[in-house]
C-alpha cells in the first residue's frame, strides 16, 4: 500500500501527471545524464574542429571564407551565443527561475555582444577607441587593455598577465578533465552537472589568451587568428548544449517564483 502511494505521489508531480506536489530538490545529475551530454557536446566541437582544420589545411582558398573575421566560424559562433541566451529565457520561462539558467543565460548575451561588437556590426554605430590603438567593441577588448597598460610599464608585466589567462583557462580545461573522468567512473560530484560551463570558461580563456598574444604584434599570425575564432566556437557550442543539459535538470525541481 505504501508503495502504491509512492508511485501515485511521483505520478502527480511528474510532467505526465497533475503537477501539484513536485519534488522540491532537482533530480541529481546521473551518469547516463551526464555521458548523454558530454559526449554530444564534444562530439559535434570534434567534428566541428576537425572539419575547420580540413579545410585550413587542404582547401587554402576557403580559408578566408571560414576563418577570417565576421566569417562562417565567428557568424556561426554568434548564432550559438543566441542560442544559449534564448534557450536559457525559454526555458526560465516554462521551469522557473534557476541561477546555471540565469548565469549561462547572462554569459550567452554578454558573448553574442562580444561577436557582435555591443551591436555596432548590427546597428552601425562606431565604438570609442581602445587604448594603444583599436576600438573597444567587446570584453575581451578589456583583456587587451590590461596587457597594453602593464606593458606601457613593462614588458615582463604584460607576458605575465597572459600566463596567468592561459593558467586560468587551463585550470578550467584541467577540472572539466576529471569530473569527465570521475563521471564516467560512476563518481559524480556536485560539480559535475557543471562540467560543460568549465569547458565553456577554458576554450573562451584559451580564445582571450590567443587574442591577446595576437595584439602584440609579435604572435600576431593568420594561424593563431583562426584557433582564436575556433576556439570561441567550441566555446559556444558547450554552453548550448549546458543550458539543455540544465533545462532538463530543471523540471524536476518544479518551477519556482522569480520574486
Amino acid at each position: 500500500m505504501v508503495q502504491h502511494t509512492h508511485q501515485a505521489n511521483d505520478a502527480i508531480g511528474s510532467p505526465g501527471g497533475f503537477a501539484i506536489f513536485a519534488p522540491t530538490k532537482a533530480r541529481p545529475l546521473t551518469q547516463p545524464d551526464q555521458s548523454r551530454h558530454l559526449v554530444s557536446a564534444l562530439a559535434v566541437v570534434t567534428i566541428v574542429t576537425a572539419l575547420s582544420a580540413a579545410v585550413a589545411i587542404f582547401a587554402p582558398d576557403m580559408r578566408p571564407l571560414l576563418l577570417q573575421e565576421d566569417g562562417i566560424v565567428e557568424t556561426a559562433s554568434a548564432m550559438m551565443f543566441a542560442m544559449a541566451f534564448l534557450g536559457a529565457v525559454v526555458a526560465t520561462i516554462l521551469v522557473g527561475f534557476r541561477a546555471p539558467l540565469l548565469l549561462a543565460g547572462l554569459i550567452g548575451f554578454a558573448e553574442l555582444m562580444d561577436e557582435t561588437s555591443f551591436g555596432s556590426r548590427l546597428f552601425g554605430y562606431e565604438p570609442p577607441p581602445l587604448y594603444g590603438g583599436g576600438q573597444l567593441d567587446g570584453f575581451h577588448d578589456l583583456f587587451i587593455l590590461v596587457y597594453r597598460l602593464l606593458q606601457s610599464a613593462s614588458q615582463d608585466l604584460a607576458w605575465l598577465w597572459v600566463g596567468l589567462m592561459a593558467i586560468g583557462a587551463l585550470a578550467f580545461l584541467t577540472l572539466a578533465l576529471r569530473l569527465v573522468t570521475k563521471g564516467f567512473a560512476g563518481r559524480n560530484t556536485r560539480l559535475s552537472s557543471h562540467t560543460l560551463l568549465f569547458l565553456h570558461f577554458g576554450f573562451i580563456g584559451l580564445a582571450q589568451v590567443i587574442d591577446v598574444a595576437a595584439s602584440s604584434h609579435i604572435l600576431a599570425t593568420p594561424e593563431l587568428a583562426a584557433m582564436e575564432e575556433v576556439f570561441e566556437l567550441d566555446a559556444a557550442i558547450v554552453l548550448v548544449f549546458y543550458v539543455l543539459q540544465q533545462a532538463r535538470i530543471a523540471p524536476a525541481a518544479g518551477p519556482r517564483p522569480l520574486a
